[in-house]
């Protein structure tokens, strides 16, 4: 989805700068200047100074008076170049020359990575489309004002043009992608009604109506009254009204207090988020996600239907910020009573520690299936740049009971080791 911000003239202010020519004859006037004190050289800097002065009252006579109409996704992924347009329109009385788009200031997450063909001629009253392209580096939610329309004409010294002061909100997602991922649901489902108790052996399906009869179809369910009064044969259809819920928890520890946090400070969290937003992404279309645990902060999505309930995801993880520590007594106590309904619970950590084993060990009592995915620093030699041998895994699942999590993590149990690189270049797909 996409919303329109239009820009009214009245709010719009002159903007002026200096071009890369303009910054060049700018300098060689200063050098000219400071030899003059040593040779004759008024001559030289007369003419640089008038050819300066010249080029700045042209081009204010001459700037472009425009109206601009942008187009604004609402959320874009990190990592990928988006492409913003804008249409603008002559509103002066003057044609426009050499007109071009561009951002004039972005966040530091957020790089230009090319500027609009400049239009060479647009009439009075006359309108046209241009095209600036941007690349999100992190995700996170951003403040970005306008771009600036501009004209370098007629000396290509001086740039101006108009420009709005208002700000616009750019939500920007973690990078996430389709993984090769299956998950066995442990075959446990709950109702999707008001009241969800777990799902038992008996559950009778609700009866939503009849269909034409297709091959396939269980004789059993065939209509007889509605074969009669239609004279073609019709089955009876149900619902059995029951979903497969899944919680998802993320590790959001990052730098302790004190210690200034930098980006390779915190490269396991950002992969363990863009990992947490694939997983999402890849699982939401056979289960609902129910639950978000994101360092101390729980997020429950049922409230909202099912196709919003990615979105919202990918939202809560963009703003997800890391925090210094915290212990097992402050998380655990969240999701007491929540994982009854749970069938997959997905641990995304960053290390593994005595934080989190209090909370696997509650949802496997809960009769939760527990898939526990540990973000390393670096890629392990050990797996090679192939699909990880089953030795691998069982040296890390061995790693992790010598850690006294033996009775958590068994040799059978679901783990993985992906490392952050791989995450964050996507070369990893599957898990």
């Amino acid at each position: 989805m996409k919303s329109t911000i239009k820009h009214q003239p009245s709010t719009i202010n002159i903007c002026f700068g200096l071009t890369d020519a303009g910054r060049v004859i700018l300098r060689g006037t200063v050098f000219v200047a400071l030899a003059a004190l040593l040779i004759p050289t008024f001559g030289i800097l007369s003419v640089l100074v008038f050819v300066m002065l010249v080029a700045l009252v042209v081009g204010f006579i001459f700037r472009p008076r425009m109206q601009v109409t942008g187009t604004l996704p609402e959320r874009v992924a990190a990592g990928q170049v988006t492409h913003l347009t804008y249409t603008i329109r002559n509103v002066g009385r003057l044609p426009a020359y050499g007109v071009f788009v561009r951002f004039r200031t972005l966040p530091e997450a957020i790089e230009q990575v090319a500027e609009a063909e400049p239009v060479r001629r647009l009439e009075p009253g006359a309108t046209t489309e241009l095209t600036v392209a941007i690349r999100p580096k992190r995700r996170g939610r951003y403040a970005i004002r306008p771009p600036a329309c501009e004209s370098s004409f007629p000396f290509n010294l001086f740039s101006f043009g108009t420009l709005r002061q208002e700000e616009e909100s750019l939500m920007v997602l973690p990078a996430f992608s389709l993984l090769d991922l299956w998950l066995p649901y442990v075959s446990r489902h709950v109702s999707a009604g008001s009241v969800r108790p777990a799902g038992r052996v008996g559950t009778s399906p609700e009866y939503i109506g009849n269909r034409p009869f297709l091959p396939g179809d269980s004789p059993r369910h065939i209509d007889v009254r509605a074969w009669a009064r239609l004279s073609v044969p019709a089955t009876k259809e149900y619902d059995d009204d029951l979903d497969t819920y899944a919680a998802l928890i993320l590790d959001t520890r990052g730098p302790q207090r004190g210690r200034r946090s930098k980006a390779k400070d915190l490269k396991e969290l950002e992969a363990a988020v863009s990992l947490c937003a694939s997983v999402a992404y890849t699982i939401h279309r056979d289960c609902q996600i129910e639950l978000l645990l994101a360092g101390r902060e729980l997020y429950s999505f049922g409230s909202g239907p099912k196709a919003t309930r990615l979105d919202r995801v990918h939202e809560t993880l963009a703003t997800v910020e890391p925090v210094p520590g915290y212990a097992a007594d402050q998380i655990g106590p969240l999701l007491e009573g929540r994982l009854d309904e749970i069938s997959e619970a997905v641990f995304i950590l960053q290390s593994w520690d005595s934080t989190y084993q209090p909370l696997i060990e509650l949802a496997e009592q809960a009769g939760c299936h527990c898939t526990v995915i540990i973000v390393t620093g670096s890629e392990r030699t050990e797996a090679g740049a192939g699909s990880r041998p089953e030795a691998v895994l069982h040296r890390s699942v061995t790693a992790a009971s010598d850690r006294g999590l033996a009775s958590v993590i068994g040799p059978a149990a679901d783990v993985q080791f992906v490392a952050a690189d791989e995450i964050l270049s996507g070369r990893r797909d599957w898990l």
